[in-house]
């Protein structure tokens, strides 16, 4: 199985919330693990935002951002070029996403075969991806 993480479905493998289970049962039983070169952008910036609003504390940053730094160097990134900009603006558009999410779900779309899953928390992610017929994991009800 592939498995194509946003960043809603990677930040719980680095803070205790309520995906960190599902999203590591499925990041472990993954043949291929992949996602948009960006995820590491918004991951640092969802990590930094966990510690400035005390979801994590301060300290716990470079301990996070050492873990962050390991997962991303096991993932197979594809990059984001103008074909793939181009579909994330048309996905955001039918679908109502917001940016980073319509990427994530044109990156998915590259790598999407039978045995591929897109593993996310964002509620609005997750039923936009079933609604183009993707076989999705969600690893946590919360977000929108």
């Amino acid at each position: 199985m592939i498995a194509y993480f946003d960043t809603s479905a990677l930040i719980p493998l680095l803070i205790e919330e309520p995906g960190t289970e599902r999203s590591g049962r499925v990041w472990d039983a993954a043949e291929h693990v992949t996602s948009v070169r960006l995820i590491y952008a918004e991951a640092r910036a969802a990590l930094a935002q966990a510690a400035r609003l005390g979801w994590m504390p301060a300290d716990d940053l470079g301990i996070a951002i050492e873990g962050l730094d390991g997962l991303y160097d096991q993932l197979d990134l594809l990059e984001v070029d103008d074909l793939l900009v181009r579909r994330a603006g048309e996905l955001a558009q039918l679908h109502a996403l917001r940016g980073y999410d319509a990427v994530h779900l044109a990156a998915a779309e590259r790598v999407q075969h039978g045995t591929m899953v897109l593993v996310a928390g964002d509620r609005n992610l997750c039923a936009a991806a079933e609604g183009i017929g993707m076989a999705v994991a969600r690893t946590h009800d919360e977000g929108g």
